[in-house]
């Protein structure tokens, strides 16, 4: 498995997939939730325009995990009201 990035031309996501159609096809699932706010504020489908996929880089992942940090610690100090 590689890590991809599938970006539109305003966010991205990092996937797992074995090649890039997988990629691709995960990302589009993936970037359809993101753009789920767009699709709310005006009532209407936003498409999801694919320009990028190709395998992510080291940093990029690293990003990636330290952003999932924050937000998980953030989730738990809410709980635990902190």
């Amino acid at each position: 498995m590689t890590t991809y990035l599938v970006a539109t031309p305003a966010r991205y996501v990092l996937v797992d997939a074995a090649n890039e159609d997988e990629a691709r096809a995960l990302g589009q699932v993936a970037l359809h939730d993101l753009y789920a706010d767009p699709r709310e504020r005006l009532g209407k489908d936003v498409p999801v325009n694919i320009l990028t996929v190709r395998a992510a880089t080291d940093e990029e992942i690293e990003l990636q995990r330290f952003h999932h940090d924050i937000l998980a610690r953030e989730r738990i100090g809410r709980v635990l009201d902190i």
